[in-house]
């Protein structure tokens, strides 16, 4: 009889240590500074769905109800670290915990890499996120694929056109606006880094340039970005400039093929039959 109970006890005490050795472990990492416990609420599978919404586009929204899924997120934010101070781009996402009646909102910023500003924050706290959040989650997560290397093909467009027409967007230091942000097929697939390193290159070519958000009127040429459509090799895009000042109005025709790994754009002033 002793010796059945002995029997019946060993597994009950492998897994006990089991456990033991488990919070030892994330104890050691919490005091490491390698693990947060601010998210256990998602390990205890308090949480019943995770909402995923765009900031640029809110038709580009996404609900997770996945348990895997979820716990994979956890993983992701239980090992993020606490910053002073959220990084000054706009966020790409927000992220939304809902857990019955109660809801936790988080705002994200994709593939900010500093260790002194946070790209996952709400009004208590900010934390540095992997950028395989972004990677191994959302991008999975997403029926719509964006075109291959969207920022190169998108921003190298205009950046094109922008070289093309550099010496007349510099005469007289006019003020140049592009309107990008209410191109609303391409939106959803902007992240704020990828403005911010499409504006330092622009800058590069003309003196004085922005981004247009609602403030069209300060500008004295405006550059309308308007997608025409894309596939996984191909890329349409029609790019126009108008200058406000002497009422002229040149149009951009813009096509991109993907082929050996690398986009090849190409742009026309007449419009192609096939658009």
């Amino acid at each position: 009889m002793l010796k059945k109970i002995s029997k019946a006890l060993i597994p009950i005490l492998v897994f006990s240590n089991l456990l033991v050795g488990c919070s030892f472990i994330d104890n050691a990492k919490t005091k490491m500074g390698l693990k947060n416990n601010d998210f256990e609420y998602i390990k205890n599978e308090n949480v019943d769905q995770i909402i995923i919404q765009s900031t640029r586009d809110t038709g580009f929204r996404f609900v997770v109800t996945d348990k895997r899924t979820i716990q994979d997120m956890y993983s992701l934010l239980s090992s993020s670290k606490e910053a002073k101070e959220k990084t000054d781009l706009e966020p790409d996402y927000i992220f939304e915990m809902h857990m019955g009646d109660e809801v936790k909102k988080f705002n994200y910023v994709v593939g900010v890499n500093s260790k002194d500003k946070g790209n996952f924050y709400d009004d208590k706290k900010i934390y540095s996120v992997s950028s395989r959040l972004d990677n191994d989650i959302i991008q999975n997560l997403s029926f719509v694929r964006k075109p291959r290397e969207f920022a190169s093909i998108y921003f190298g467009s205009i950046l094109k056109v922008l070289n093309e027409k550099k010496d007349y967007l510099n005469e007289g230091n006019k003020k140049v606006g592009i309107d990008m942000l209410s191109d609303v097929e391409c939106t959803k697939y902007m992240l704020s880094t990828d403005i911010e390193d499409f504006k330092k290159n622009a800058s590069k070519i003309v003196n004085n340039i922005g981004v247009i958000k609602g403030d069209k009127d300060k500008y004295d040429i405006i550059i309308t970005v308007s997608n025409q459509g894309y596939t996984s090799k191909t890329f349409k895009t029609s790019i126009s400039i108008e200058n406000k000042i002497d009422h002229s109005y040149m149009p951009y025709y813009v096509t991109g093929n993907y082929d050996l790994n690398s986009w090849e754009i190409s742009l026309v002033t007449k419009k192609p039959s096939d658009w």
